[in-house]
């Protein structure tokens, strides 16, 4: 290995030696520098740096560079992104911690050797397959394919047919190795998974990504205790780290199935006490402790965030609760108006109000973006000893970030306390066109949207809401509209999405998801747009919306203002994603879920604008009663500013975001387009327009992913802005009448 390294750095000398030089030497001798090869160049330095905890034997953080699919996927979105250094994961946890600690952790690499992974990417990260070193995966047998296609699509009697006449191929593999039993067991039907066993199907084959029948069965407590009878490994783990206890403590009404998973000799393992605490579920966490599960102090954690106080109470009566010294950086930001409660209780348990994130973001500049924090709860962490002071690597302070959401009673108790900007965001000058039309801008913003949909994803190597989702939604309502619209863009958008999902479908079912319930829900909107149909990919992603129900009936939400924040969108989206893609086979089940989803809606209060969108589609969408309906519509309607738009808080002014959502609500509920309220919010979203198509929102969201630029405008506030351009354009087309039917003649006689 000496040898191999020292010969590598003899030529990364003579002929890379940085970067810039690189650079610089090709253009002054006009010449293509010298390609970067993956077994001489970025092997070695994978080899010598990386595999010792990245590999065959060791997995550091579910993640491994010995493997060519593992290297370049990543476990939620791509670690490498062929083509873009910039928002390759891997890339940037080598250049420094603004992502986490910098790797590895023994000390930076050389920069030469950084220069060549940076090379070798943003080539398009070529990794031969002669090198690829994947696992030699038996292909899909057509005979279990066929009976697995025939369980998914409800032929009850043609696939009792096929396990009586041809038993062999219950423990073949079909698609990802996933055998008949599995999807028997993913579809609920317990009568198919008895008929099977009987057969002598094999409960303890595993898929591609080291899944059983067990870990597809958990929605329903009969298929569970019928594979269990039958030998299915209580304790089986998938290469994701998951085991059936792990994932059932994680769903809605776990405790039946937790309770059973144990009396069959399930490990009480610590992350199932974090996810059932994280979902206020008491009777699991009972249980869970009872069969001697121990907390380090992340389910304690995990109970304050949900504001789950038997959870806590639990906890602590089965243990004493180790100082919890990173809570605060766990319970904030979070959607509300944060509880005041929990964060004292973690103070008075050892919570450190002086503690950074791993983007060196304060606890204070994290409850600062919160849509309506307490002025409360910022006094008390002040009081506790936080640094009001204390700057982002940007030169940010928590009074910058907390001036995002205009003047609030946050921004007061911050000035008083003495805080000052670190530094100063003025607005910038922009123009808006003059003499706009709703066809004029929407065929403006249109091949924009399409334009960078696509190079979002291939920047970022994920499917997004902003870009990709919501310009779907566009694209067809513009072609429903006659508007001209880039068909081939259009499909290779869908595409893209579609092969993205498909991907991810096995991460779904195992309860891993990349970017949460709502965008989820978002993406089967989308997908529903652009007239895909079903298949085993969405049957995952609704299956994951189900079981991530909270008992109350709302979905929760992460945290990045205002798309994804609120419990609203959260639910209503969620719920249309069921209605849009559930299965006639789990039909009472979704309607199940849709029901709770409708009664949470209706009975929550909502406080910002886009709680009160999302409450009126999510109760259009489910047909709650006409005066449930009638009354939130009205409450969307009172937001509207004398400008004729809508602002996302009380205390900002209002933009495009805010108004389009609103318009296209209101849309949805039946009201009338030509109404003045309407008419009035479209005049604001015209008179607002930029010339290259856009329309501007500034951020209120600490990123949670890499920057990069995806040829949307408006740099760090591109992502907020993509999505205020799409619901302004969905706006316009819904004011524009529809075209004009072809009039037909009849050919002459001649």
């Amino acid at each position: 290995m000496r040898g191999v390294r020292m010969g590598r750095s003899k030529y990364v000398v003579g002929i890379l030696v940085s970067s810039t030089l690189f650079t610089a030497m090709a253009g002054s001798v006009g010449q293509t520098p010298q390609t970067i090869d993956f077994a001489r160049d970025v092997q070695p330095i994978l080899t010598e740096r990386c595999i010792g905890c990245h590999g065959p034997t060791q997995q550091m953080n579910g993640y491994r560079v010995d493997r060519r699919s593992a290297a370049l996927g990543g476990v939620t979105r791509s670690n490498i992104v062929p083509g873009s250094s910039e928002s390759s994961r891997m890339y940037r946890r080598i250049t420094g911690s603004q992502f986490g600690a910098q790797m590895p952790p023994t000390g930076p690499l050389p920069q030469e050797e950084i220069d060549i992974l940076r090379l070798w990417i943003d080539a398009g990260a070529e990794w031969p397959e002669a090198l690829a070193n994947e696992l030699a995966l038996p292909g899909p047998d057509s005979d279990a394919t066929r009976l697995i296609e025939a369980i998914r699509r409800s032929e009850r009697s043609a696939a009792l047919e096929q396990i009586a006449t041809a038993p062999f191929i219950l423990s073949k593999p079909g698609p990802g190795g996933a055998t008949p039993l599995m999807q028997a067991a993913l579809s609920g039907d317990a009568g198919l998974i008895g008929a099977m066993l009987q057969k002598g199907a094999d409960p303890n084959v595993r898929n591609h990504v080291g899944a059983t029948a067990l870990m597809w069965a958990l929605e329903d407590v009969e298929s569970v205790g019928l594979l269990l009878d039958a030998g299915a490994d209580a304790n089986a783990t998938s290469d994701y780290g998951r085991t059936p206890l792990v994932l059932a403590a994680a769903q809605s009404g776990a405790a039946p199935v937790v309770k059973l998973l144990l009396e069959h000799g399930a490990a009480p393992a610590l992350q199932a006490l974090v996810s059932a605490s994280s979902r206020a579920d008491a009777a699991t966490v009972r249980i869970l402790l009872a069969a001697g599960a121990r907390d380090t102090g992340a389910a304690a954690i995990a109970a304050l965030r949900s504001n789950c106080r038997e959870c806590l109470e639990a906890i602590a009566g089965a243990q004493p609760i180790p100082p919890l010294r990173n809570a605060l950086i766990n319970l904030l930001p979070a959607p509300g108006p944060g509880n005041a409660e929990a964060i004292r209780e973690a103070i008075d348990r050892g919570a450190d109000v002086k503690v950074k994130d791993v983007r060196s973001r304060t606890v204070l500049m994290r409850a600062a973006i919160v849509d309506n924090m307490s002025a409360e709860i910022v006094q008390l962490l002040v009081d506790q000893g936080a640094d009001i002071h204390e700057k982002t690597s940007d030169g940010l302070t928590a009074l910058d970030f907390a001036r995002r959401l205009g003047n609030t009673a946050v921004v007061d108790a911050m000035v008083k306390a003495g805080a000052t900007s670190g530094r100063p965001e003025p607005a910038a000058p922009r123009t808006f066109l003059r003499g706009n039309s709703v066809r004029g801008a929407v065929q403006r913003s249109l091949p924009l949207l399409q334009r960078t949909a696509l190079q979002f994803y291939k920047k970022s190597g994920c499917v997004s809401c902003h870009h990709n989702s919501l310009t779907e939604m566009s694209v067809a309502e513009a072609r429903q509209k006659g508007f001209a619209i880039d068909e081939s863009l259009a499909r290779l958008d869908l595409e893209t999405t579609v092969k993205d999902i498909g991907a991810a479908r096995d991460r779904a079912i195992q309860a891993i998801t990349n970017g949460g319930t709502t965008a989820t829900g978002y993406f089967l909107m989308g997908l529903s747009a652009e007239r895909h149909r079903p298949d085993a990919a969405t049957d995952a992603l609704v299956r994951l919306l189900r079981i991530t129900q909270q008992v109350d009936g709302h979905w929760s939400s992460a945290y990045r203002p205002p798309l994804e924040a609120s419990e609203f969108t959260a639910t209503a989206v969620s719920l249309r994603g069921i209605q849009l893609y559930g299965s006639s086979t789990l039909r009472a089940r979704d309607e199940k879920a849709v029901r709770a989803g409708a009664t949470w809606l209706a009975n929550a209060r909502p406080q910002t604008t886009e709680d009160l969108a999302f409450r009126l589609f999510g109760l259009t969408w489910a047909r709650a009663e006409a005066a449930v309906r009638q009354s939130a519509l009205k409450e969307l309607i009172a937001r509207q500013r004398s400008d004729g738009g809508w602002a996302q808080l009380t205390s900002l002014q209002s933009d495009a975001y805010a108004t389009g959502e609103s318009l296209v609500a209101l849309s949805e509920a039946g009201f009338d387009t030509r109404n003045s309220v309407y008419r009035r919010g479209v005049r604001f979203l015209l008179s607002t327009q930029l010339a290259d198509g856009s329309w501007f929102v500034q951020t209120r969201a600490h990123p949670t992913q890499i920057y990069f630029e995806s040829g949307f405008p408006h740099g760090l506030d591109q992502y907020i802005s993509a999505a205020a351009t799409n619901w302004a354009t969905l706006a316009l087309i819904r004011a524009e009448p529809p075209p004009a039917p072809t009039r037909r003649t009849s050919p002459q006689v001649r």
